[in-house]
Parts: structure tokens; C-alpha cells; sequence
């Protein structure tokens, strides 16, 4: 049972970046749309990021079976959560926190 985890920690950052784009969005721009097209639109952007995720993790030569797709989205959850707290704390764009995260 093998995981790139290089490439994990490059998909997981990059899944954060686009969650905190999206969420520091939603809090700076006027809706467009209805809440609920709205959040169908965010869902179906997220599944097919997920998807190209999942793709290049395995493409590294991880093992399938390896990598979950809901512990991916969790990980990334949790990461871009952070780094909006602490961006909106500080001076520091929510993209800057994610990627000092992940490099470490």
C-alpha cells in the first residue's frame, strides 16, 4: 500500500486554495443565484476538482485503494478553514497561509 504523499500534499493545497477563494467570495461579493444554486454550483466545481485530485494521486503511483476522496476533501476542509482564520486575523492572503502549510 503506497501514497505519493508529495503529490497528496500538492492536491490537498490546492483543494484548500480553491475552498478559501471560494469562501473569502461568497463573504466579499453580492450573491448571484439562489442559496441553493449557488451551492449546487459549488458542489459539482468541488466534485470535478476532486476528481482531477484523485487522478493525479493515483497517476503518481499510489495505490487506489489508498486514497478517499472524503479524507482528501477533509483534509483540504481543514486546511483552508485554518488558513481563512488566520488570514482574516493578519495581513496575509488565505492562498499564502495554505501553501506555507503545505510545504512543511
Amino acid at each position: 500500500m503506497y501514497v505519493d504523499v508529495k503529490v497528496l500534499d500538492q492536491e490537498v493545497v490546492r483543494l484548500a486554495c480553491l475552498m478559501a477563494t471560494r469562501g473569502m467570495e461568497d463573504l466579499t461579493l453580492p450573491a448571484q443565484g439562489s442559496p441553493e444554486e449557488r451551492g449546487a454550483a459549488l458542489e459539482e466545481e468541488f466534485s470535478q476538482e476532486l476528481g482531477k485530485s484523485y487522478g493525479r494521486i493515483a497517476d503518481a503511483g499510489s495505490d487506489e485503494e489508498c486514497i478517499l476522496p472524503s479524507l482528501l476533501m477533509g483534509m483540504a476542509g481543514k486546511v483552508s478553514a485554518l488558513a481563512t482564520e488566520l488570514s482574516m486575523r493578519g495581513d496575509r492572503d488565505a492562498a499564502e497561509v495554505i501553501r506555507s502549510i503545505g510545504v512543511r
